[in-house]
């Protein structure tokens, strides 16, 4: 048996609830979301202090990262800027644009990721805090 602290707990129940969420779902319309790891447990852990929706845009970042990884457009270990657009981020990631800005700022002002924003146009997010594997 596993004993978890208080400080590793929220992690761990945030991975469940996205693992619940897209893995164990039976809707079809979720088969074409799928993550290209490894993960790095230090980074999911380090943006899981900053909320669910936090680590919701982690996972959302990493998923499109995955993406353009099996297109070969992305080398592996490598990160690059993710369009945070409305739409697909409140679809797949379920991050309510309402939410969706202050969690950026707290991740910018933080350092885990780095943003590119221009007046109209949806944001940028790129990682950049060390995954350390």
């Amino acid at each position: 048996m596993v004993r978890l602290s208080r400080k590793t707990w929220p992690g761990v129940y945030i991975f469940n609830v996205i693992y619940n969420i897209y893995m164990l779902s039976n809707n079809n319309s979720h088969r074409k979301l799928f993550i290209r790891g490894p993960i790095s447990v230090y980074q999911f852990f380090e943006f899981s202090k900053y909320g669910i929706n936090a680590a919701r845009i982690f996972m959302y970042i990493r998923m499109q990262e995955g993406i353009l990884l099996s297109e070969g457009m992305l080398k592996p270990k490598e990160h690059t800027f993710i369009k945070l657009d409305n739409k697909n981020l409140e679809s797949i990631a379920l991050v309510h644009k309402s939410h969706k800005w202050e969690r950026l700022r707290a991740l910018e002002e933080n350092g885990l990721i780095e943003l590119r924003t221009a007046k109209g146009k949806a944001p940028e997010a790129k990682i950049i805090i060390p995954s350390y594997h």
